[in-house]
């Protein structure tokens, strides 16, 4: 069986504030270069909510043992990115297999699932 765990990120930003978020991220690379060892990108799709701001998903595969250093990196970006952006909103959630969440807890998961 094949477990992975995965980390989606969305953020929502106004549509005029593309050109910014570009060059934020750029500045965000330039500081911080992905690490593959902790997080390796699947995809990154686009969209739109229902007020008209841009939703971007960011979908990356996170190393085992390494949900922590995924989330606490991915928030810095988030936060960074926050802090160019008028209006940018975001969440970031880690999808696992359930027992594989049980191990984070230091716990065996029990046999019902």
């Amino acid at each position: 069986m094949l477990i992975i765990t995965l980390l989606l990120n969305r953020v929502w930003f106004p549509p005029d504030q593309s050109h910014k978020l570009g060059q934020a991220y750029i500045d965000w690379l330039k500081i911080t270069p992905p690490d593959k060892t902790i997080e390796k990108n699947i995809c990154i799709a686009v969209g739109s909510d229902e007020k008209g701001d841009i939703l971007v998903y960011g979908i990356g595969e996170v190393q085992k043992g390494k949900e922590k250093e995924a989330l606490t990196l991915t928030s810095k970006g988030n936060l960074f990115m926050a802090s160019k952006i008028d209006g940018l909103r975001y969440k970031t959630e880690i999808l696992m297999d359930f027992t594989e969440a049980y191990k984070i807890l230091d716990m065996s998961a029990p046999e019902v699932v």
